[in-house]
Protein backbone atom coordinates (compact mmCIF):
# COMPACT_ATOMS: atom_id res chain seq x y z
CA UNK A 1 0.00 0.00 0.00
CA UNK A 2 1.09 3.53 -0.66
CA UNK A 3 0.96 6.39 1.79
CA UNK A 4 -1.83 7.99 -0.22
CA UNK A 5 -4.15 5.11 0.44
CA UNK A 6 -3.58 5.12 4.20
CA UNK A 7 -2.45 8.54 5.47
CA UNK A 8 -1.25 9.05 9.02
CA UNK A 9 -3.93 9.72 11.60
CA UNK A 10 -4.52 13.37 12.48
CA UNK A 11 -3.46 12.92 16.10
CA UNK A 12 -0.04 11.62 15.01
CA UNK A 13 0.49 14.58 12.64
CA UNK A 14 -0.56 17.16 15.26
CA UNK A 15 1.63 15.53 17.93
CA UNK A 16 4.63 15.61 15.57
CA UNK A 17 4.14 19.30 14.76
CA UNK A 18 3.83 20.18 18.45
CA UNK A 19 6.98 18.20 19.26
CA UNK A 20 8.98 19.90 16.49
CA UNK A 21 7.88 23.40 17.51
CA UNK A 22 8.67 22.79 21.22
CA UNK A 23 12.12 21.45 20.34
CA UNK A 24 12.81 24.42 18.07
CA UNK A 25 11.78 26.88 20.79
CA UNK A 26 13.96 25.13 23.37
CA UNK A 27 16.99 25.15 21.05
CA UNK A 28 16.49 28.86 20.31
CA UNK A 29 16.29 29.74 24.00
CA UNK A 30 19.43 27.76 24.84
CA UNK A 31 21.38 29.45 22.02
CA UNK A 32 20.19 32.87 23.18
CA UNK A 33 21.31 32.17 26.74
CA UNK A 34 24.74 30.84 25.77
CA UNK A 35 27.55 32.97 27.08
CA UNK A 36 29.25 34.67 24.18
CA UNK A 37 30.87 37.99 24.83
CA UNK A 38 29.41 39.69 27.90
CA UNK A 39 27.08 42.61 27.29
CA UNK A 40 27.21 43.86 30.84
CA UNK A 41 29.01 47.10 30.01
CA UNK A 42 26.54 49.62 28.66
CA UNK A 43 27.71 52.79 26.96
CA UNK A 44 27.14 56.04 28.84
CA UNK A 45 27.72 58.27 25.81
CA UNK A 46 24.74 59.92 24.08
CA UNK A 47 23.49 58.14 20.98
CA UNK A 48 24.77 60.86 18.66
CA UNK A 49 28.32 60.44 19.94
CA UNK A 50 28.09 56.66 19.67
CA UNK A 51 27.26 57.04 15.99
CA UNK A 52 30.36 59.20 15.48
CA UNK A 53 28.69 62.61 15.22
CA UNK A 54 29.43 65.13 17.99
CA UNK A 55 26.37 66.19 19.95
CA UNK A 56 26.55 69.89 19.02
CA UNK A 57 26.67 68.98 15.28
CA UNK A 58 23.81 66.51 15.52
CA UNK A 59 20.62 67.96 14.07
CA UNK A 60 17.37 66.38 12.96
CA UNK A 61 17.04 65.67 9.28
CA UNK A 62 14.99 68.27 7.39
CA UNK A 63 11.50 67.20 6.45
CA UNK A 64 11.59 69.01 3.11
CA UNK A 65 14.64 69.50 0.96
CA UNK A 66 14.03 72.34 -1.50
CA UNK A 67 14.75 71.64 -5.14
CA UNK A 68 17.85 73.28 -6.61
CA UNK A 69 17.10 76.50 -8.50
CA UNK A 70 16.54 76.11 -12.21
CA UNK A 71 19.22 77.41 -14.52
CA UNK A 72 18.06 79.97 -17.10
CA UNK A 73 17.49 78.42 -20.48
CA UNK A 74 19.64 79.51 -23.37
CA UNK A 75 17.62 81.35 -25.98
CA UNK A 76 17.81 79.98 -29.49
CA UNK A 77 19.28 82.23 -32.11
CA UNK A 78 16.85 82.96 -34.89
CA UNK A 79 18.29 82.59 -38.36
CA UNK A 80 16.46 84.37 -41.14
CA UNK A 81 15.97 82.25 -44.23
CA UNK A 82 14.66 83.33 -47.59
CA UNK A 83 11.19 81.93 -48.17
CA UNK A 84 10.52 80.44 -51.56
CA UNK A 85 6.99 81.04 -52.74
CA UNK A 86 5.28 77.95 -54.08
CA UNK A 87 2.70 78.27 -56.85
CA UNK A 88 -0.81 78.52 -55.47
CA UNK A 89 -3.02 75.56 -56.32
CA UNK A 90 -6.43 76.36 -57.74
CA UNK A 91 -9.29 74.35 -56.25
CA UNK A 92 -12.47 74.16 -58.25
CA UNK A 93 -15.75 74.07 -56.35
CA UNK A 94 -18.44 71.58 -57.35
CA UNK A 95 -21.38 73.06 -59.22
CA UNK A 96 -24.20 74.36 -57.03
CA UNK A 97 -27.44 72.29 -57.11
CA UNK A 98 -30.01 73.86 -59.39
CA UNK A 99 -33.02 72.93 -57.23
CA UNK A 100 -33.41 74.30 -53.74
CA UNK A 101 -34.30 71.29 -51.57
CA UNK A 102 -36.54 71.86 -48.57
CA UNK A 103 -34.30 71.90 -45.51
CA UNK A 104 -37.06 71.50 -42.91
CA UNK A 105 -38.08 68.05 -44.17
CA UNK A 106 -34.56 66.58 -44.23
CA UNK A 107 -33.21 67.82 -40.89
CA UNK A 108 -34.46 66.07 -37.72
CA UNK A 109 -35.80 68.25 -34.90
CA UNK A 110 -33.19 69.30 -32.36
CA UNK A 111 -33.24 67.28 -29.15
CA UNK A 112 -33.52 69.09 -25.86
CA UNK A 113 -30.92 68.21 -23.23
CA UNK A 114 -32.26 66.04 -20.39
CA UNK A 115 -33.25 67.94 -17.25
CA UNK A 116 -32.75 65.04 -14.82
CA UNK A 117 -31.27 61.58 -14.72
CA UNK A 118 -34.71 59.99 -15.07
CA UNK A 119 -35.07 61.64 -18.49
CA UNK A 120 -32.15 59.59 -19.76
CA UNK A 121 -33.89 56.26 -19.18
Amino acid sequence: MTSLERPLPLTVVVAGLILVSVLGFAMGVTNALKGGKPNTSASTAPLAEVSGVPVRDAAPAPLYVPAPPEKPKVKAVEVETAEIEAPVAVIEAPPAPSEAAPTAATTPPAQQPPRSIEDLY
